[in-house]
């Protein structure tokens, strides 16, 4: 498959689940660092698959390199070290190989965790939807306006103004108790329901981003399942 070709296909598909594990490691409050390691790594596969050819493994080859920068932010950034790695259970930095766990399990929980924080009543309905695109379903900042039918200045403050209240909530990334998991239920399928909805009936025309959107709301549905 050509490089232009595969990245933008492996952006969809392992972004998202790069992004979920390290935020679930970090903290929902660190949310931008997971964003920013994940991005790095796919900017770090197009700028060196270019010259270099592609992997043998390109997907092995992302969760190395996600790995990799991962402990390296730890190793370089003092305050983030200081004030979050203490409270990750394995500490070191030799350990984090087993912390950044990028097991099919693991991924596959920390997306659906992920989705139960994202879908926090704290934050409006438009908000959880564009939390759900932009961080599991790999959408760019462009392509989520363009659902929305809005410009990205605007996502942006939306999706900032979410995580700051899911930060000011303390909202862990976690599976509810059973106590509270058919309240927040609720708001994860109405989310799914109105993903799917955007993309079945949506007054966008780009046909190739509703079926897309589609696609993604059934993933995430079959993973809830």
């Amino acid at each position: 498959m050509d490089n232009q070709i595969l990245i933008p296909h492996l952006f969809r598909s392992e972004y998202r689940k790069i992004t979920a594990v390290l935020c679930k490691l970090f903290g929902i409050e660190h949310i931008e660092i997971a964003e920013d390691i994940a991005s790095d790594t796919f900017l770090l596969a197009s700028e060196s698959w270019g010259f270099k050819g592609i992997p043998e493994n390109p997907t092995a080859w992302l969760y190395t390199v996600a790995k990799n920068k991962a402990k390296d932010y730890l190793k370089h950034n003092k305050i983030f070290n200081e004030k979050v790695a203490r409270e990750i259970r394995h500490t070191s930095i030799e350990s984090l190989e087993v912390a950044i766990d990028l097991s099919d399990k693991n991924i596959t929980d920390s997306q659906l965790q992920m989705l139960f924080a994202i879908c926090h009543p704290s934050i409006t309905v438009e908000a959880q939807i564009g939390l759900s695109l932009r961080i599991l379903c790999g959408f760019g900042i462009d392509e989520v306006a363009e659902a929305f039918l809005t410009n990205k200045e605007t996502i942006n403050k939306r999706l900032f103004r979410a995580k700051q209240k899911l930060r000011a909530e303390q909202v862990k990334i976690e599976f509810p108790n059973e106590s509270e998991i058919n309240n927040r239920l609720e708001t994860v399928l109405i989310t799914l329901y109105l993903l799917f909805n955007e993309g079945y009936y949506s007054a966008t025309q780009d046909v190739k981003l509703r079926k897309d959107l589609c696609l993604e709301a059934m993933r995430l549905a079959h993973l809830l399942t």
